[in-house]
């Protein structure tokens, strides 16, 4: 375990839209478009204080817009090259580009404890648990890998489904191709949160989810031939025993960070862990660990657009890294 050294490090107050203006703005393309928005349960029809965010090079558009669709904290969409929103996903439904319930697009997650937050209108409680990739070697096919747990106290996650998106369906808004929905990839207690990386060759992808309470990685392959089979390594870190955040590969693929928060409420210590990755072979080394004295939750993360920079984020914070020293 190597103690990273911070010849940069500075904390900077900034508001959340101040957030998005430092971390990599694709602009248009697969991550162009963001959708925002919070249903209490009061009505189960329309989401209060919704919006969609675009990102070009250099600036955000908020459009507000009516959707039924809320967030509590899972959410993965993706949008073609032109960056025109083709679906989105909060870990109970899946909706297609109208915004209403793509072609059998219901019923993700299938368990109580989906059945506890998506009866409620929230939506599934996991950030980053919903992730959607291009399927390999079919550029109508896509894949959303998707979460969900059954421990509504610790807000552990349990289960790893994938379902697989067909755009040539229901007249080009696409629907989930029937019997490849709802797909068990791994059984098994994680970590909420999962990351994707594009393979060295251009065309696959890594997808990798942490084990709870271990210092474990399960790794998978999205290939032609499919997903493949679960690969563990051991990173050799002090385990996640509380709360992982985000979890975030750098652009250019070669080194991944999560951030967490860990200990008891009341008594939280935030960490960040980095580690180098070799895109051809998925295996984690050089593992970094960095600690901070701040304890308000936050667990926000991102690369610069270059990859040298990691900026975690707490609730009051922005702190800047050097991944390169």
């Amino acid at each position: 375990m190597i103690k990273l050294k911070l010849n940069l490090k500075k904390v900077i107050y900034f508001t959340f839209f101040n957030l998005l203006a430092i971390i990599e703005l694709s602009g248009q393309g697969y991550n162009h478009n963001w959708l925002i928005g919070y249903n209490s349960g009061l009505d189960t029809n329309v989401v209060t204080n919704n919006a969609i965010l675009s990102f070009d090079a250099n600036s955000i558009n908020v459009a507000p817009t009516n959707f039924k669709m809320p967030f509590r904290a899972a959410q993965g969409n993706i949008s073609d090259a032109n960056g025109n929103l083709l679906m989105v996903s909060n870990g109970c439904w899946i909706a297609d580009a109208t915004l209403d319930t793509m072609q059998n697009g219901g019923g993700l997650n299938p368990n109580p404890f989906t059945s506890t937050w998506c009866d409620n209108v929230t939506g599934i409680p996991f950030p980053h648990s919903n992730v959607i990739v291009p399927y390999p070697g079919d550029s109508s096919k896509y894949v959303l890998f998707h979460q969900t747990g059954t421990d509504n106290v610790n807000l552990k996650s349990s289960y790893l489904y994938y379902s697989v998106i067909d755009m040539n369906l229901n007249g080009g808004l696409g629907g989930v191709i029937a019997g490849q929905k709802n797909l068990v990839a791994l059984q098994a207690g994680l970590n909420p949160g999962l990351a994707v990386c594009k393979h060295a060759n251009g065309r696959d992808w890594w997808i990798v989810a942490f084990k709870d309470s271990s210092d474990i990685v399960y790794k998978f392959l999205l290939s032609p031939s499919g997903v493949s089979a679960p690969v563990q390594q051991v990173l050799g870190v002090p385990p996640t025993v509380y709360l992982l955040g985000q979890m975030h590969f750098s652009p250019d693929g070669k080194k991944m960070a999560y951030s967490y928060y860990d200990g008891v409420v009341g008594a939280l210590t935030f960490t960040l862990r980095l580690f180098d990755f070799d895109r051809c072979t998925g295996m984690f080394s050089n593992t970094q660990v960095i600690s901070f004295t701040e304890t308000s939750p936050g667990l926000g993360l991102a690369f610069s657009s270059n990859s040298k920079y990691l900026y975690a984020c707490t609730a009051r914070k922005i702190i800047q890294l050097n991944t390169d020293t």
